[in-house]
């Protein structure tokens, strides 16, 4: 499966990189732009960071990305994921068409089991 990770924190894309790449394709990006420019029809899901600048609190580029996909892309299952508690991020995700919604600190196993789910069909 060829997933594309976004988050702005580069550990954490390492570090998801590293717990999905030995079963996975994995590609990532750190920025919204970044995102735009590698996304493309091959992609069989996409997890995104629902704030991709840790400096603005306001910041919601995972939300216009998922926007983006949905609209350019929309057979790929996008899993949107926060550090955050913002309900409204949150219920615009899902509204928007996100499959799912993590809450950071990702539990892999389970996340092991939701793309094992969605590569199924079964979700």
């Amino acid at each position: 499966m060829k997933i594309l990770v976004v988050d702005d924190v580069k550990e954490y894309l390492n570090s998801l990189s590293r717990a999905l790449g030995n079963e996975h394709e994995v590609f990532t990006a750190a920025s919204l732009e970044e995102a735009k420019a590698k996304l493309d029809s091959s992609f069989h899901l996409a997890i995104l960071d629902v704030r991709l600048s840790e400096q603005d609190i306001g910041n919601r580029d995972g939300i216009h990305l998922l926007g983006y996909a949905r609209q350019h892309y929309p057979r790929i299952p996008v899993i949107m994921m926060s550090a955050y508690r913002d309900f409204d991020a949150a219920a615009d995700a899902l509204n928007l068409g996100a499959s799912h919604y993590l809450k950071k600190p990702i539990n892999l196993r389970e996340l092991k089991e939701l793309i094992a789910s969605l590569a199924s069909g079964s979700e």
